[in-house]
């Protein structure tokens, strides 16, 4: 396993210097969030992504995205969005995309009322992966009003019903810790192929790591058994965006060197 970064870490830079920053604190992954793509894209930014020589990933867009929203439009439209985003990630050479699942649109509705929806959108997306070469990774959410994908057991029902090779779960240790023992969590997922990691702390989550509640030990054990790939650092300070990665990098080499 290795420490990787989300570009969104780096949030009011340039996407292109971003690249040029990982190097410079001598990272080999960055996940590119597709709304910072998005955001400083001017034509050749995909290029320079494709030649960086940076192992890559990518997060799928979230803003105001609801794969499963009753409203069909923007149903559609977020569909529409995370198929293109999953098109711009293999053309960069990304390994895997990250994808969010859907949530319930009001508190009256229930986790059923979208499961046939959950398992269209996403057979859509995985599928559209297939076609381009690229992992598709569902992500484990956080628990908190309307979202349903937040316990293992869901995530392999998931699993299950889209029943393709290329999908599979991001597994995020900071979402996982504000449902379960995070251990616990690891043991229970069927498939893992991609992973966040941050810190928790007090129900906030994506915390600098070594300043809130998770034992990153037994839970770097535990994904040792099940995964050998970037473990992509998350979250932002703005008052402080490189002091919280270098930080962050620092402590999650030291927790890998002492597996």
């Amino acid at each position: 396993m290795q420490a990787a970064i989300s570009s969104l870490l780096f949030k009011s830079h340039p996407l292109g210097g971003v690249v040029d920053l990982a190097r410079d604190i001598g990272v080999s992954w960055l996940e590119v969030w597709t709304e910072h793509f998005w955001r400083d894209d001017d034509g050749r930014l995909l290029e320079k992504l494709r030649k960086s020589g940076l192992g890559l990933s990518v997060h799928g867009p979230i803003g105001d995205i609801n794969i499963t929203s009753n409203n069909r439009g923007i149903r559609e439209e977020s569909l529409r969005q995370v198929l293109h985003g999953v098109e711009e990630a293999a053309k960069m050479g990304a390994r895997v995309i990250t994808v969010h699942p859907g949530y319930l649109t009001g508190r009256q509705d229930g986790p059923e009322s979208i499961r046939d929806l959950q398992v269209e959108g996403l057979t859509r997306i995985a599928r559209r992966g297939k076609e381009v070469g690229i992992l598709v990774a569902m992500e484990t959410m956080e628990k908190r009003s309307k979202e349903v994908v937040i316990h293992p057991e869901i995530a392999n029902e998931i699993l299950a019903a889209v029943n393709m090779e290329n999908f599979g779960v991001t597994f995020d240790v900071s979402h996982a810790h504000t449902v379960m023992d995070v251990v616990q969590f690891i043991r229970a997922l069927r498939k893992i192929n991609h992973i966040h990691i941050s810190d928790t702390k007090s129900g906030k989550v994506h915390v600098l790591m070594g300043e809130g509640e998770i034992a990153f030990g037994p839970v770097l054990q535990a994904l040792k058994q099940k995964y050998d790939g970037a473990l992509v650092i998350e979250g932002w300070n703005p008052k402080d965006e490189m002091g919280m990665v270098q930080k962050s990098t620092a402590f999650l080499r030291a927790q890998l060197a002492s597996l």
